[in-house]
């Protein structure tokens, strides 16, 4: 049986293709005869025209699985959810107000149109939680402790996507804030198998060239995993992974790459 793993939103779109390539992360995962849609991206009139470009029915998906509060990841739904016939389960990891941030904030307005409040079962998980047979989600993974005598990291509450493939974990994330070689190690801990593949962004855009060298280098201690790289892992960063990984190591993950996995 196969999975599927599609890029719907990312700052890249493929070569002649009519998708709109924009700020922000939405990946639409194919398992277990379930449609999971992984985060929305910042706009919904692009995240609109590009599920259409790739003809999904906003109304085949099961579950809107949000990574974390930021724009980029969740600013789209809205659209989503005025698309959509039936109400909808929303997995998120805060316990931030979901209705007035994503209906009203991001829609600028101070109350949730009428109509809209009803479209979204909010679930809210922190730890981690399985949501069909080969699916799970990780929970917030806590970033590693600072060296003694630095000032702590800041956390951010984050959700990633884990699906268990005949090669292994296959880690899908919208930024990894706490840290990819955290998150792998959780993985490791918590499935008992090393992490074969990691899609979408890794918060490393801001990076210097030595700081993607020693991730990178955590990668190859690993096996490596496959990389499917976009969003803010930035596309310079993404050349620095290669000068350690190979030319062949790193792959884009542009809006409307599918990759298939055998579950």
């Amino acid at each position: 049986m196969k999975a599927k793993v599609l890029s719907v939103y990312d700052e890249g779109s493929l070569v002649r293709t009519a998708l709109i390539g924009a700020r922000g992360i939405s990946i639409l995962i194919d398992t277990d005869g379930e449609r999971t849609l992984f985060d929305t991206g910042m706009r919904g009139n692009y995240l609109m025209h590009n599920m259409d470009h790739l003809n999904i029915d906003v109304n085949t998906i099961d579950r809107v699985v949000i990574s974390h509060m930021h724009r980029p990841h969740i600013g789209g739904l809205a659209a989503f959810l005025e698309r959509r016939d039936a109400a909808v389960n929303v997995v998120a990891p805060s316990r931030i107000d979901m209705r007035k941030r994503v209906l009203g904030i991001q829609m600028g307005k101070e109350e949730i149109p009428d109509g809209m409040s009803g479209k979204m079962n909010i679930g809210v998980i922190s730890e981690w939680a399985q949501l069909s047979d080969n699916l799970f989600v990780t929970g917030s993974v806590p970033a590693e402790a600072p060296p003694a005598g630095a000032a702590p990291e800041a956390q951010t509450e984050e959700n990633s996507l884990v699906l268990m493939t005949k090669k292994g974990p296959v880690l899908i994330c919208g930024c990894c804030h706490n840290g990819i070689s955290n998150v792998m190690s959780f993985i490791k801990e918590r499935t008992g198998k090393k992490v074969a593949a990691v899609i979408g962004g890794l918060h490393m855009v801001k990076m210097k060239r030595t700081e993607v060298h020693a991730v990178a280098d955590t990668f190859a201690d690993s096996g490596p995993p496959e990389l499917y790289l976009n969003h803010c892992t930035g596309q310079t960063q993404r050349t620095y992974l290669r000068e350690k990984l190979g030319m062949d190591a790193v792959k884009e993950f542009y809006a409307g790459t599918e990759i298939s996995f055998d579950i």
